[in-house]
């Protein structure tokens, strides 16, 4: 294998040829400004004001640093049953508001999609008893409110598309808060730069920005309070060319989409034609024998991490249809850095391992 061959994943370098300075993104936008989700559901959850008996329902398929906030400040919650297909059980939904004080109830745009019409008018119309609706839109790019967007809150994390960090929180208020650049400001920033040196100048050492960034993730989940959005931040996601980047996931999904669908032992998770205004973060899929395909294909520099890994997370694994799909799901990257060509690569690669075991053949 060539030392410097293109790695496919993986955190972001920096490259400018998606900004455009005539692009003003957050033109007219009222929104709360924050420096990443994490500072964005420390805010919702100060600004609801939970009391001591009340209860928040949670999506028993999330990554479990979600929970991180809800557990510092001693908030209740409980999990509500994920179907197989990622879809809300709207059944469980019912039968946990019969049994708790509900206060409000956490969503998850899974991988950049909206939820059915069903269950958005269904979350609609609990809404309108006075609960909360906090809608997760992290895996979703974005920059303004969207039509099928209903929460009370919704929020996102650049972090997740860009090497850029930064949140915004939609809700009927927009509040100012101050910028700190604290340890994870210094560490990511230099692991970007270390990666961005190691992937277009063939410079510096894989080992060294792998480090940094896991240092970085480290001190970032250490953050307790809510900070704003640093300007340079601000700034570049301003400048960002939304509508570029937009047409290259979309366009990497739907080759992709058209490729893998011929597979019966592939099962893709999202049809091509559920994007409507929607940016995907990924190409999600689920494929047995996950974890070792997974492993062959980092040793051709195709990292596909895994939204999310809960079979050890015992507050969880007791919802089979969860540890299902943590078991079996594979995430492809689909982002601006990555061409048809590219996408053939991963294909091949996922292809080649299927085909090279009986094992690995049964329909999902």
């Amino acid at each position: 294998m060539e030392r410097h061959l293109k790695p496919i994943g993986g955190e972001f370098w920096i490259d400018s040829s998606v900004l455009d300075i005539t692009q003003n993104d957050f033109r007219d936008l009222k929104a709360v400004f924050l420096n990443g989700g994490q500072s964005a559901i420390r805010f919702i959850i100060e600004d609801s004001n939970f009391k001591e008996d009340e209860y928040i329902l949670m999506p028993a398929y999330l990554c479990p640093t979600i929970l991180y906030s809800f557990e510092r400040k001693s908030i209740h919650f409980v999990f509500y049953e994920v179907n197989e297909d990622l879809s809300i059980n709207l059944n469980d939904i019912k039968n946990k508001l019969d049994q708790y004080k509900v206060k409000g109830i956490f969503f998850i745009d899974y991988f950049g999609f909206y939820h059915s019409d069903q269950t958005i008018q269904f979350l609609k119309s609990i809404q309108q008893t006075g609960i909360i609706l906090i809608e997760d839109a992290v895996q979703m790019f974005w920059f303004s409110k969207k039509e099928k967007f209903i929460g009370d809150y919704i929020f996102n994390s650049y972090r997740k598309f860009l090497p850029i960090d930064g949140s915004l929180v939609l809700c009927n208020k927009s509040v100012d808060f101050d910028t700190i650049k604290d340890k994870y400001y210094k560490l990511i920033n230099e692991a970007r730069l270390n990666k961005t040196e190691y992937v277009k100048l063939h410079s510096g050492n894989e080992e060294e920005f792998l480090k940094l960034f896991n240092q970085a993730d480290k001190a970032y989940y250490k953050r307790e309070n809510v900070n704003g959005m640093d300007n340079e931040s601000k700034e570049s996601l301003n400048k960002t060319n939304y509508e570029l980047i937009k047409k290259l996931r979309t366009d990497n999904y739907n080759y992709l989409y058209e490729i893998l669908t011929k597979f019966s032992n592939i099962k893709i998770l999202f049809n091509k034609e559920l994007i409507e205004d929607n940016v995907p973060l990924a190409f999600p899929i689920l494929i047995n024998n996950r974890d070792f395909i997974r492993k062959e294909l980092r040793i051709h520099s195709i990292y596909c991490p895994i939204h999310w890994d809960i079979r050890n997370e015992n507050l969880i694994n007791k919802f089979e249809k969860s540890i299902y799909i943590s078991n079996k799901i594979l995430t492809i990257p689909i982002d601006n850095r990555y061409n048809f060509q590219d996408m053939d690569r991963v294909v091949n690669a996922i292809i080649n391992l299927i085909e090279s075991g009986e094992h690995l053949n049964e329909n999902i």
